[in-house]
């Protein structure tokens, strides 16, 4: 007798969140998870988050445009190139020029809607390849 009652159970997605304000990042991770999210991170820098990806394979980044020690970018290509579906959520987010470089990247500009949220990244999971 099986005690999943014949039921198929299905990998959570993976959300990497990068943002360096930690009441924000602590906010994000809890929507994500109420989403139905596992969350890598929270990460502040660009140098926690690539260290991560050396044991860790997200299917979506939410990442912040300005983290405490540089742009996001280098990490979004370096994502991008493995397939991980992106949101950008900032203060500074400027949608034409991330999506002239992210074409199918979402964007949320600060202060974030939960349902805005919530819908970039149902956008961004039905894009990652994992």
């Amino acid at each position: 007798m099986s005690l999943t009652s014949g039921k198929k159970t299905t990998a959570r997605q993976r959300v990497m969140i990068c943002e360096d304000e930690v009441i924000v990042a602590m906010d994000l991770q809890m929507l994500v998870e109420e989403f139905g999210y596992d969350v890598i991170g929270p990460f502040p820098g660009l140098r926690e988050a690539f260290a991560a990806l050396g044991s860790e394979r997200p299917d979506i980044a939410l990442l912040d445009v300005r983290l405490k020690d540089g742009e996001v970018f280098p990490l979004a290509d370096r994502l991008r190139d493995m397939g991980v579906g992106l949101v950008f959520q900032s203060g500074h987010v400027y949608d034409d020029e991330i999506h002239a470089k992210y074409p199918k990247a979402g964007c949320c500009l600060k202060p974030i809607s939960p349902a805005g949220l919530r819908s970039a990244l149902q956008s961004a999971e039905s894009l990652s390849t994992a």
